[in-house]
């Protein structure tokens, strides 16, 4: 498995999904369980996402396109630096709707980081069910 796609409707205006998805004070209460970082948003810039129980990850802002789609390439737990061959590429897509916003988050690259094909598959495995917990907590978090 090369690709993560999830989609989730979320009940809130498409501005507010954005800062959860951008703003450090709300990365680090839905996504990082420990806190988080965002040094700025535009390409280069750099966050950082710490969880309890993983540690902390750290992403490269690649693209911007104010409330409609961001972009990271993060390490994830894999290791300290988003770099060729320890890194994913998560993108963020956000279209108004009647009733709010979808949210459309693609995570690829499983293919070419550098682990074995069995460890490989587990992480992803493990992003799989990662996202729809976290994409759960955006939602619960943004619509109460």
């Amino acid at each position: 498995m090369d690709r993560i796609e999830r989609d989730v409707q979320i009940n809130a205006p498409q501005q507010r999904v954005w800062e959860a998805l951008t703003s450090a004070e709300h990365l680090g209460t839905w996504f990082g369980d420990a806190g988080a970082t965002v040094s700025s948003l535009e390409p280069g810039g750099e966050i950082t996402l710490t969880w309890a129980e993983h540690g902390t990850g750290r992403a490269i802002i690649e693209k911007v396109e104010p409330e409609s789609f961001f972009s990271w390439r993060w390490s994830g737990p894999l290791g300290p630096d988003p770099v060729p061959g320890n890194a994913t590429l998560v993108e963020f897509t956000l279209t108004p709707q009647a009733d709010g916003t979808l949210l459309q988050v693609v995570e690829s690259g499983f293919t070419w980081l550098n682990l074995p094909p069995e460890k490989r598959d587990r992480y992803a495995a493990g992003n799989v069910e990662g996202w729809r917990m976290e994409l759960d907590e955006l939602r619960e978090y943004l619509e109460k």
